[in-house]
């Protein structure tokens, strides 16, 4: 009975995987034994950043994208858990969380980042992971661990993520999500936080200002990107700005020229780069 005959190339991945591990377990056993001997207490920390290191490097030299995931991921908790130990020491724990947090999701985005360069096309999906982990990282960082706090680092992080995707992929499904987020999360945290309006009258009327902003930016995007104008955003913008503005005169009348005067300089602001916008198509 003849055995069937092995390639040499089906051994490749292997090896290449065996020499990675190999080389990780290594620098971890020379870090483990350098801490035993100085007895710092941080030196224990530099493993996992050295093992990342070593992924990134199989990755360059075997043009391998399965190492990026792994490597990215592992390099940059390191990174985070050693600087958040060491530099916000007395910080505190949720600040050193979020550090970390802020840190790791660096991670996620460094694969898009690698692949863009690497790989014969871009791999998008780990922006999804990365927004999320951010937004929840700079809300233990910024240290208010209210409710509406995670409300806006969250929703925000997700509406960023989406929009910045949607803009890079010019795929309007992801740029009206995005641009809608934008304009809910600092809308709920400005109109409901602590040092927001005397009533609820007047809250509600912040947080339907700031969600019309997000239909005006849906505009200007739509104009800059695919160089035409859609209108029918601006008739929900328009209405929830108007009802948002009604109901912040009604609750809060004395400060109503204060409130139309900053909403409106920021509608001027979007305004006028619509205006510029279309000068630019016209010229072209």
């Amino acid at each position: 009975m003849q055995l069937p005959e092995i390639h040499p190339n089906n051994q490749q991945p292997r090896r290449g995987i065996a020499s990675v591990a190999g080389l990780a377990l290594i620098a971890t056993g020379l870090v483990v034994l350098a801490e035993q001997t100085f007895k710092t207490g941080w030196l224990i920390l530099v493993a996992l950043p050295l093992i990342g290191v070593v992924f990134f490097a199989s990755l360059v030299r075997q043009q391998r994208l399965g190492l990026t995931i792994p490597g990215s991921l592992v390099l940059t908790i390191g990174i985070g858990l050693l600087l958040a130990l060491k530099v916000f020491a007395k910080a505190g724990w949720a600040v050193q969380f979020g550090f970390i947090l802020l840190v790791f999701s660096f991670g996620w985005a460094l694969i898009t980042i690698v692949t863009h360069f690497v790989g014969s096309k871009d791999v998008l999906w780990p922006l999804i992971p990365a927004g999320a982990i951010f937004s929840l990282g700079a809300s233990f960082f910024w240290g208010d661990l209210s409710l509406i706090s995670f409300v806006f680092f969250i929703v925000t992080g997700f509406g960023l993520v989406f929009l910045l995707t949607g803009i890079y992929t010019r795929l309007f499904g992801l740029i009206l999500t995005g641009a809608l987020l934008v304009g809910i999360g600092p809308g709920v945290y400005f109109g409901w936080n602590q040092n927001a309006g005397p009533n609820a009258l007047a809250q509600t009327g912040i947080m339907l200002v700031w969600f019309s902003l997000g239909w005006g930016i849906l505009t200007v995007l739509n104009r800059a990107l695919f160089h035409k104008f859609i209108w029918w955003p601006l008739i929900p913008g328009g209405i929830l700005g108007m009802v948002g503005w009604g109901l912040y005169i009604g609750g809060n009348p004395g400060n109503a020229l204060s409130f139309i005067g900053n909403t409106g300089s920021i509608g001027l602001i979007i305004f006028g780069a619509y205006l510029l916008l279309m000068k630019r198509g016209l010229h072209q």
